[in-house]
């Protein structure tokens, strides 16, 4: 018998060459009792190997790190051996990590002797190279240190053993084996051996003795490992004496959410209860209807069994104060079934009416913890975070890690390097497509098919620890205790070492703290127009129109080419139209099948069928088409008899079709149960054909009404106060779906009214400077801070250019920029002329002859031509990234013979009308499920139209396509109720030659 005790996994970056289930899965096959992973100064991987070993009892998990020190000490390897020794790595970890920079971490000897008072320190097993401070080590860690004797076979056994021995009878310290393991498989050491390519930054053939000389460090059986210390019986039986001591499960890892703040008269589970009561009051009135009254209090008795109430608790309080500080907030994703996050206020949607299925959320057979989800408005979310560590301190409040993984792209750019590959500057994407002309220049001619075997084995491994988008885990008692914490790269932020994955595996809870642009860009509106987001009125039936329309440009999950598509078929006319439009646009009903049996029905064109009353309670709001996760999971709890639990096991299944073997069994049970009600066995079958769309993306009904709830919010604001939406959607920016001169394209398409950056009414932001008139920000200028925009506002008023000149310090080229977009004319200096008094006034002091002297401001000094239109529009994407002025369609027409057919005009041809119009391509689209189809709009001066190219046109014209921003498209006109698209045949850039007008699109467009 035998205990690796020292391996790493691929979470050791560019060192481990196996993932943490592989090595799990291989010691099992090899036969060893137990396997030690200990990473490099983490953590990171115990939980997925815990989740691998869990169901293999023949096999103990030791927990354990490898940490570096940087005082002439070697890294040292940590086993925990119990609850305590394991918090105690934890701390360990995070002194480690504490002050450095992202990617750096080590102590010093004294740091780790400060360890020494706690109570886990003296049950921690040391293991140490025979070298560095051994007596001192011996003295901190009395018997639990061991010498790690290790035999690779290389040539130096001799050596190594030789020098072990001295240390061993030097200290009379006892050692013990192990392989040191780098990977499960002998076969990895081909990627082991890159990974130290590109960690040492050399390619492999300069790479030298830096890689290991065999294949050896791989995960060794028992008997090889005996065989291998035949002569030292001793090195193997010391590690199952270790594996002994060694009775730590991550399965010991649990914790209370803090509840000092409950008030002192009541347990978590009664002022919970107390909260619900008093919403439900503010909610439904005084006298609670049967309905909700039933489902609260058996919402309640579920999360009193399963304990989950402090978890209600501390997102109820998040929420409070992000409405106490007037950010705006709302909850969503499957919490939205639930009355008890309604009757808090933390979700929007009322489940009762709208009849949803809180076992999608929570069920005491799944017995997970809940995961809510709430987006706070993007600019202000930071203030939220902030909130949650001032309240909760930085040792039991912690950010949720997010593992950035190598796909088959980024492995190939990684793998050609160490193949001597010059890749530069090289997108992964464009590596992959010049891949067969790049692998030329390596000094390995057979490294093609190498490189692509070492792609596909280190795809999806972890490439570095990110911060994840807004999930917090929170603790009554330290959180490092449970798992170490590290600076994350952004000021501000610390991170545990674990995904929300890993916090999954090992039931441990974890809040979400999401960021939502649209949000801020709401918010922002409705300050403007002085209206609360509950005053909206419902069902406005002239926003309902411009949706149909697909007038929808900048507003929420409606705004998308696709979404626009299907706004002009489906003509949502109220909130549950929506509610299913936001949903059907998804990958799982469109290769469900479920889109276009849904538009018929709704035409008349088809009948709906229901060959059972439940099927017409259950899918009548879809009109028979299974749209939602929570119609599939009630139509198996009424027809194959699942319990709720069993239903939401059945949904998550299906998430998992193609992987998961106990689907079919799940899907062969529910349509037994349909056949046994009479259902006929076509209309059986063909629901369970619908189900596996739901494999690649299905939405909750719930999570689809809580952004109904946001889009609608959006529409209203664009169609009633569309100047003051424009205004809160450019100083929301990065956000959405378009970029910023489409957004102030489409607002001057409805009569707003755009003016530029001017030094006198200027702010940071743009600004309502009159009704239906937007007065465009200093942020606007590419380059220009907001230090210097602040300057330049303190420093008014100006009258003329020099003295703005003389007032403001700031750089040349932002300067340049503003007088080439035209940011001068109010001082009577047109573009060409404000450069050169820019220029005149750095090169020229004010004793030196001026060039215009004698020549007032405001007055034409006509010393050059001016800009013509096209340079004019040009200049202004380059200063602002948009312009006032004019769409760039409108002086392209002028200046050259361009097809005179807008896209206004091609939407008002007759179906299957061939037409040649032009303009600037705005959206590429090609989405997996299309088969090779791209879905494309291209812009003018009037707005949109949809281009659907199929594949073969694609092909034909693939380098046109990616590679040019204004083009000449040439196809037949398609209607489909209100929506019109191009089956593109041909297209062709509308610069042939760039340089003929000295431009390049791309550059000044996009």
């Amino acid at each position: 018998m035998y205990a690796e005790l020292k391996s790493k996994s691929n979470y050791t970056f560019l060192t481990g060459a196996s993932a943490p289930e592989e090595l799990v899965h291989r010691a099992h096959q090899v036969g060893l009792v137990a396997l030690g992973i200990n990473d490099l100064n983490g953590v990171y991987a115990l939980p997925k190997a815990y989740w691998a070993a869990k169901d293999i009892p023949q096999l103990k998990l030791i927990c354990g790190a490898e940490v570096v020190f940087n005082d002439n000490l070697p890294p040292l390897t940590f086993l925990a051996t119990e609850r305590r020794s394991y918090a105690t790595l934890c701390r360990i970890l995070t002194a480690a990590h504490a002050g450095k920079d992202k990617g750096q971490a080590f102590l010093t000897f004294d740091e780790l002797q400060n360890f020494y008072t706690h109570d886990g320190f003296k049950n921690l097993v040391c293991l140490s190279p025979p070298q560095g401070k051994l007596e001192a080590l011996k003295d901190l860690f009395q018997k639990n240190i061991y010498l790690e004797f290790s035999r690779f076979n290389d040539g130096l056994d001799s050596a190594r053993t030789e020098h072990l021995l001295e240390t061993h009878y030097k200290y009379d310290l006892p050692y013990v084996a192990t392989n040191d393991v780098l990977y499960h498989d002998k076969g990895r050491r081909p990627l082991q051996d890159c990974f130290t390519s590109i960690r040492l930054g050399k390619p492999l053939n300069k790479a030298g003795f830096e890689l290991k000389c065999n294949a050896e460090r791989y995960l060794k059986s028992p008997f090889e490992m005996r065989l291998l210390f035949k002569d030292f019986p001793e090195a193997t039986k010391n590690t199952l004496k270790i594996a002994d001591q060694c009775t730590f499960s991550m399965s010991e890892l649990k914790y209370r959410y803090p509840s000092e703040w409950i008030p002192q008269s009541h347990t978590a589970q009664s002022y919970l209860q107390e909260l619900c009561l008093k919403g439900a009051r503010e909610k439904y009135g005084a006298t609670m209807p049967s309905a909700v009254h039933k489902q609260l209090f058996h919402e309640l008795d579920l999360i009193r069994t399963l304990n989950f109430a402090d978890y209600f608790l501390t997102i109820y309080d998040i929420v409070a104060f992000a409405r106490s500080q007037d950010i705006l907030c709302q909850g969503r994703g499957s919490a939205a079934n639930s009355v008890v996050c309604y009757c808090l206020g933390i979700t929007a949607i009322d489940p009762i009416q709208m009849n949803l299925l809180f076992e999608r959320f929570i069920s005491l057979e799944r017995n997970e913890p809940p995961d809510i989800d709430v987006d706070f408005e993007h600019e202000r979310r930071e203030e939220v975070i902030q909130y949650i560590y001032k309240k909760y301190g930085r040792d039991r409040a912690g950010m949720v890690s997010a593992v950035v993984t190598y796909q088959k792209r980024s492995a190939l750019r990684e793998l050609s390097k160490a193949f001597g590959i010059d890749v530069g500057t090289l997108s992964a994407k464009k590596i992959e497509r010049q891949f067969d002309e790049l692998v030329k220049t390596s000094f390995d001619p057979n490294c093609r098919d190498k490189i692509d075997q070492l792609a596909d084995e280190m795809n999806n491994f972890p490439r570095h620890i990110s911060i994840h988008s807004g999930g917090f885990t929170l603790s009554a008692d330290p959180i490092i205790d449970i798992v170490p914490v590290e600076p994350a790269r952004r000021d501000g932020r610390t991170i545990i070492q674990w995904d929300k994955y890993d916090l999954d595996y090992l039931g441990l809870l974890k809040i979400d703290v999401l960021a939502l642009g649209m949000l801020s860009a709401i918010k922002k509106t409705l300050d403007l127009v002085q209206l609360k987001l509950h005053e909206i009125p419902h069902d406005d039936a002239a926003t309902y129109k411009m949706i149909q329309r697909a007038d929808t440009v900048g507003t929420f999950q409606v705004e998308s080419r696709a979404q626009m598509n299907m706004s002009g078929r489906l003509l949502p006319k109220n909130f549950y139209d929506l509610v299913v439009q936001i949903a059907i646009v998804r990958p799982g009903p469109i290769v469900g099948n479920m889109v276009h049996p849904y538009l018929k029905r709704r035409r008349g064109l088809e009948v709906a069928e229901y060959p059972h009353p439940k099927l017409r309670e259950i899918l009548g709001k879809t009109l028979g088409v299974p749209l939602f996760q929570e119609q599939l999971m009630k139509v198996a709890i009424e027809f194959g008899k699942f319990t709720p639990g069993e239903a939401d096991y059945f949904r998550r299944a299906i998430s998992a079709w193609r992987s998961n073997g106990n689907i079919v069994k799940i899907a062969e049970k529910l349509l037994e149960g349909m056949l046994k009600e009479g259902i006929p066995e076509s209309y059986a079958v063909n629901f369970i054909e619908h189900m596996k769309g739901f494999g690649h993306y299905g939405f909750p009904e719930s999570h689809s009404a809580s952004f109904a709830l946001i889009s609608y919010a959006s529409c209203y604001l664009k169609k009633h106060y569309p100047a003051e939406f424009a205004c809160g959607l450019l100083n929301s920016q990065p956000m959405g779906f378009y970029a910023p001169h489409s957004l102030v394209d489409d607002a001057k398409n409805h009569g707003v009214k755009v003016l530029p950056v001017d030094p006198n009414h200027s702010q940071w932001l743009s600004t309502m400077e009159a009704k239906n008139t937007i007065r465009l920000g200093y942020n606007r200028v590419h380059g220009l801070s907001q230090e210097e925009a602040e300057e330049i506002i303190s420093h008014r008023p100006y009258t003329q250019m020099s003295q703005f000149l003389a007032k403001n310090h700031i750089r040349a080229d932002v300067l340049m920029r503003l007088a080439m977009g035209d940011g001068f004319k109010c001082f009577g200096e047109d573009q060409r002329h404000s450069l050169w008094r820019i220029l005149d006034e750095k090169i020229k002091t004010q004793e030196q002859m001026d060039l215009f002297a004698g020549v007032h401001q405001g007055e034409q000094t006509h010393l050059f031509e001016g800009l013509s239109d096209f340079e004019a529009v040009r200049h202004d994407y380059k200063t602002y990234g948009l312009s006032t002025k004019n769409h760039p369609m409108v002086p392209l027409r002028k200046m050259l013979k361009l097809p005179p057919l807008t896209t206004y005009a091609a939407k008002r041809v007759k179906p299957g009308t061939f037409v040649n119009c032009s303009g600037l391509i705005l959206v590429r689209q090609r989405p997996p499920t299309a088969n090779g189809t791209s879905f494309s709009a291209i812009e003018d001066e009037h707005g949109f139209l949809d281009m659907v190219i199929f594949k073969n046109v694609y092909e034909k014209c693939k380098e046109i396509y990616l590679n040019n921003c204004f083009l000449i498209v040439k196809g037949f006109i398609e209607r489909d109720g209100h929506t019109v698209t191009l089956k593109v045949t041909d297209m062709a850039p509308i610069f042939k030659d760039a340089a003929t007008f000295n431009i390049e699109p791309d550059q000044y467009f996009y």
